[in-house]
C-alpha cells in the first residue's frame, strides 16, 4: 500500500486544496457535495472559492494537521492553519474539525465544521 492509498481521503483532500490541485480535488467531491455549516458552501466550486479566498487573505499560509479519523462513512480531520494577514503585518490562524460524510460512490457529499480562531479574525478579511 503506497502512502497516498493509507492516508484517509479526507487529508488528501485537503493536501489537494492547499497545494491548489483544484481538479484533483474536485474527484473527492460528490458532485451533490454541501456544508452544512456553512450556508455558501453549496457545491465543490464554493468550497474551492472558500479557501482560495482563505489563501489570498494570508500570506505564507501553513496548514498543518494534528489527527485524521475514518470509521464507516464519516471522515474527520482536525488541523490548524496559520498565516500573515498581508494589510496589517499579525499572525492570523484558526483551527478547525471538518467532519465528512462520503456517499455510497466513496467521495464526500456532507461537510461540518466548528472552527476556532487564534489571533486576527481571518474570516473579516473574506468577502464570500
Amino acid at each position: 500500500m503506497t502512502d497516498t492509498e493509507s492516508k484517509p481521503s479526507v487529508e488528501r483532500l485537503y493536501e489537494c486544496l492547499t497545494d491548489g490541485r483544484y481538479d484533483e480535488a474536485r474527484s473527492l467531491l460528490h458532485p451533490d457535495y454541501r456544508s452544512n455549516t456553512q450556508p455558501h458552501e453549496t457545491s465543490p466550486d464554493a468550497l474551492i472559492e472558500e479557501i482560495d479566498a482563505i489563501k489570498r487573505a494570508m500570506t505564507s499560509p501553513k496548514r498543518e494537521t494534528i489527527l485524521t479519523m475514518a470509521e464507516g462513512d464519516m471522515e474527520v480531520i482536525l488541523h490548524r492553519t496559520e498565516g500573515t494577514d498581508p494589510s496589517s503585518g499579525e499572525t492570523v490562524a484558526f483551527r478547525a474539525a471538518d467532519f465528512f460524510r462520503k456517499a455510497a460512490d466513496g467521495r464526500f457529499i456532507e461537510h461540518w465544521d466548528a472552527l476556532t480562531f487564534d489571533g486576527g479574525d481571518l474570516f473579516d478579511a473574506i468577502e464570500l
